[in-house]
């Protein structure tokens, strides 16, 4: 068979007008505009302006979240990101958002500020959970670790197990079970332990969500095994579950001598309860353990003994071991939030020497990263269920043709594209909410 080797000619030029790679943002522009995202940034956020700045906080912030929905994943990307005739149209920006106007003015920011970002966090979420009628919550408690390689403010040598000695922060995290949403984050120096300020970080968070979310049950890792901590949560009493793992210099010879008993139905699982007052503990708590037969050791030698898997927690929650530890399990999740937040949103990837201002921008990605949630929670379980990433690939990068006619502009999108049928299901879905 001859082959033939004839070169396909297309004829290139840039004389396309009012073209856009990101139809998909006109859709979570309203969905912003119908939480008055816009507002609560001018009102909330008391940081100081002259009279001839071009353009408002908002219009900053509206970007930068926009922009990291889309995937700009740095303050370069975000300024060509602001060409786009579709984002300059709905943010209102002549020409472009150049670095230097986004440093400027991230340059005033400090806590106070990030501390009014935050507050934001639980205002939205108020609203999502009000049309959710949320009334029941699961909340996982969890730290982090994001590696960076500068010598920015705060980045310094901690706990690393991924790039050990590099410098890091150190976050801690908190996520709702319903909705998959960050409800607060904060970002810490990398040799800060799990456990510093971790009861402040409960309090704050517990602050935000009680008043709507009538019974809460708390999960956390060891970092938040301690006194303060279960103090903090059994102030809330009869309204806060908790289920946190333990960790004890003498856990497993403690654990060695309860008493034992088999798990019906699963070999080689044994489970057991009581009761235990760590050293510096104000009172006794409940403990729940679980263990797995791994193999008997010291069989070369006169006393051979089992090995076992332990798995221990200490909980308010009156159910059997065996489901508090897969109750436990489920927390797994989280830790793919924490990983769309820092990897698909980009939290902690826009960094500058200051470490209030990194903070401002890791705010920024979650407030994106929960955005993303929340639209898709309530128009699409199907696209909520996917991954940030998974979701902007065919939803918000879009290609698109943004045109004016008859005074009225239009956004106009190819006709056999594959996923139009969804995309305009939550684009309709959008339209239809309304928020008190």
């Amino acid at each position: 068979m001859k082959i033939k080797n004839n070169t396909k000619i297309v004829k290139t030029s840039f004389t396309g007008g009012n073209l856009t790679n990101y139809s998909g943002i006109y859709p979570i522009y309203k969905f912003m505009k119908k939480l008055k995202i816009d507002s609560l940034f001018e009102q909330k956020i008391t940081l100081s302006t002259r009279h001839n700045q071009k353009y408002s906080l908002s219009q900053i912030f509206n970007a930068i979240i926009l922009g990291l929905l889309s995937g700009m994943n740095r303050l370069i990307k975000i300024e060509h990101f602001t060409f786009d005739p579709l984002v300059s149209y709905l943010l209102d920006i002549k020409g472009h958002l150049d670095i230097d106007t986004i440093r400027y003015r991230f340059k005033k920011v400090g806590m106070r500020q990030n501390t009014e970002i935050t507050e934001i966090f639980g205002i939205l979420s108020n609203k999502i959970h009000k049309r959710l009628k949320t009334k029941r919550d699961i909340l996982d408690l969890d730290s982090t670790v994001k590696t960076v390689y500068g010598k920015q403010e705060g980045a310094v040598k901690g706990f690393n197990p991924k790039h050990k000695g590099k410098r890091s922060y150190h976050p801690l995290l908190a996520f709702l079970n319903s909705t998959k949403e960050c409800i607060l984050a904060w970002l810490r120096p990398g040799d800060s332990y799990t456990s510093n300020n971790a009861d402040e970080f409960l309090k704050q968070v517990l602050s935000m969500i009680t008043k709507r979310i009538k019974f809460l049950t708390v999960r956390a890792d060891s970092g938040f095994f301690n006194d303060k901590v279960l103090s903090v949560l059994e102030s809330y009493k009869g309204t806060i579950q908790y289920l946190i793992k333990v960790k004890l210099k003498n856990l497993e010879s403690l654990l060695k001598k309860q008493d034992w008993e088999k798990i019906p139905g699963l070999k080689g699982w044994e489970m057991c309860e009581f009761y235990y007052r760590a050293g510096d503990w104000s009172k006794a708590r409940r403990f729940v353990a679980v263990r797995k037969f791994k193999k008997m050791a010291g069989t070369d030698t006169l006393f051979p003994y089992k090995e076992y898997s332990y798995f221990c927690y200490v909980t308010n929650i009156e159910d059997s071991p065996l489901y508090l530890h897969r109750l436990y399990g489920d927390r797994g999740e989280s830790e793919n939030w924490i990983e769309a937040v820092k990897n698909q949103l980009y939290a902690g990837m826009i960094l500058t020497k200051d470490f209030w201002v990194n903070e401002t921008f890791f705010l920024l990605s979650v407030l994106a990263y929960n955005i993303s949630v929340w639209m898709r929670k309530l128009t699409d379980e199907k696209a909520w269920r996917q991954e940030p990433q998974s979701f902007r690939m065919w939803f918000i990068q879009l290609a698109g043709k943004f045109k004016e006619l008859k005074k009225k502009r239009h956004l106009k999108m190819y006709s056999s594209y594959y996923y139009k049928s969804w995309w305009s299901k939550i684009d309709s879905k959008i339209d239809e909410l309304s928020f008190a």
